[in-house]
């Protein structure tokens, strides 16, 4: 039997989205998103959680994320999950991520106006 990974995530970005390259040139960002929790514990007193999800996002989706998005832009992203490896100083550490299918812009970036229209985003946009 075949598993099945579907992930929808909404929150707030924790910094600007970056661009970066794999080594055979496929360009990608990666999303620091915040999701924030609320409930009452046994006393009846408010707490609250914020977790923060790695997101990454590919191509052309990757792109346009880095024009519009800011610190602080909420977004809402559908994808899957992803486990992979990574060295550091010879350890190989394990990191589990979301792959972004989707990103939907949720509001303006704060104190700008969006660089590119957000429209034509699922139209024209593949993952990798």
């Amino acid at each position: 039997m075949n598993g099945f990974s579907k992930v929808f995530i909404m929150g707030t970005l924790g910094a600007d989205p970056q661009i970066y390259a794999t080594k055979d040139g496929k360009e990608f960002t990666s999303l620091s998103l915040a999701t924030t929790r609320y409930w009452r514990n046994k006393e009846g007193n408010s707490e609250r959680k914020t977790d923060w999800h790695r997101v990454m996002v590919w191509g052309k989706k990757a792109l346009i994320c880095q024009a519009n998005l800011k610190k602080g832009s909420p977004v809402c992203v559908e994808g899957f999950l992803t486990t992979y490896a990574e060295e550091n100083d010879g350890q190989k550490k394990w990191i589990t991520s979301v792959t972004a299918e989707e990103v939907s812009f949720m509001g303006r970036a704060p104190e700008s106006e969006p660089a590119i229209a957000a429209a034509p985003l699922a139209e024209s946009m593949s993952t990798h």
